[in-house]
């Protein structure tokens, strides 16, 4: 079916930082996402403040208003590899 997702189970198991480490080793092997975690208002917080401490990925919180989530589109939701140069 091949379906690409992490299921939640309960609170305090590791999930963050595991799907946060998940995350870096694809990173690092060269694909740069840009990758979308879908969590609950209550703890995006605490998924940003991870990404900060465990990697050195570039996290920004996808909410707001329409206008500030089009500028998020435009400007942050794009990997752009400095060595590749547009023909």
């Amino acid at each position: 079916c091949r379906k690409n997702c992490i299921l939640a189970d309960e609170m305090g198991l590791g999930k963050t930082i595991q799907s946060i480490t998940f995350l870096s080793e694809i990173f690092l092997m060269g694909i740069h996402g840009p990758f979308l975690i879908i969590a609950p208002l209550s703890t995006i917080t605490n998924w940003e403040r991870e990404f900060r401490t465990w990697t050195e990925m570039n996290a920004i919180v996808y909410h707001g208003s329409q206008i500030s989530r089009q500028m998020i589109q435009q400007y942050e939701m794009v990997y752009r590899d400095a060595q590749v140069t547009e023909a």
